[in-house]
């Protein structure tokens, strides 16, 4: 329910589950985050496009809201047309304060936006430099594309390759990757393989961060070289059918998930 942006649906559940279980630790802690959340976005103004709401707190954010949605509406019809595929329904976008954003998302120090069901930028960080905005809402944007292509099942290394890729002028760049990392895996490539991408990347460093974003991007770009666009909306559609990644992978590709994780930097 929350991921689905029903704030409310989610709170009710959770309620109902607290009676069964007063001293759930976890269930209570959840709740009361979301009953924040909720209060703060009782005060928030609403902005409608054709496909998406966005939230911001006052008068003096409705002019960036504006200019938000028509980012946005663009974004859709440009990431949209080149993968074939479009969200379901409305998008849901909120726009927060720095501290309104770490005190609902949880995220870390380094993460500048945010998706879990509804697109969550901080205001201060989306507009560091001009056009961050842009490629913030088109990341974004992509993750709840993804979702709504494969609700679960993606890899991580994916979801944010693909959200790079489709990032306004993004490139790969294989010279962002440092020649040695630590970490287990080898030193010489300097790479880590796919595998330990698949997960959240919230538990890494800032350091951490940046190589396994870099290599996301990476490989996407040499997923798309190898399948194609078409190739990745089936590879995601097969896994929103329920279909395990590798043997999605392979079907989309005809290359195994192994021998691409063996064989992408060369590409």
């Amino acid at each position: 329910l929350y991921s689905e942006g029903d704030l409310a649906g989610a709170i009710h559940a959770y309620e109902l589950a607290l009676i069964h279980a007063p001293d759930d630790a976890f269930l209570g802690g959840r709740v009361d985050a979301w009953r924040r959340e909720a209060e703060l976005h009782q005060r928030f103004a609403q902005r409608f496009g054709d496909h998406f709401t966005i939230l911001f707190e006052g008068p003096r954010e409705e002019e960036v809201a504006a200019r938000a949605i028509a980012l946005l509406e663009a974004t859709y019809w440009r990431i949209g047309t080149a993968l074939g595929a479009y969200p379901n329904g409305i998008v849901t976008v909120v726009l927060y304060t720095n501290e309104q954003f770490r005190d609902i998302t949880q995220s870390p120090s380094w993460a500048v936006a945010a998706f879990d069901g509804r697109i969550r930028v901080p205001m201060r960080g989306a507009f560091d430099s001009p056009g961050e905005l842009e490629r913030v809402l088109a990341h974004e944007f992509t993750h709840a594309l993804v979702r709504s292509l494969a609700p679960r099942g993606v890899p991580q290394w994916l979801n944010e390759g693909l959200a790079q890729y489709f990032e306004p002028g993004a490139r790969g760049n294989a010279r962002d990757v440092p020649a040695t990392t630590s970490g287990g895996h080898d030193p010489g490539r300097g790479l880590i393989p796919l595998a330990r991408l698949e997960d959240t990347f919230d538990g890494l460093d800032a350091r951490q961060a940046r190589l396994a974003y870099t290599q996301s991007a990476l490989a996407a770009h040499a997923l798309v070289d190898l399948a194609g666009l078409t190739g990745v909306l089936n590879l995601l559609s097969y896994v929103g059918q329920g279909m395990p990644f590798s043997e999605a992978f392979e079907r989309a590709t005809f290359v195994s998930y192994a021998e691409f994780d063996r064989t992408w930097a060369e590409r």
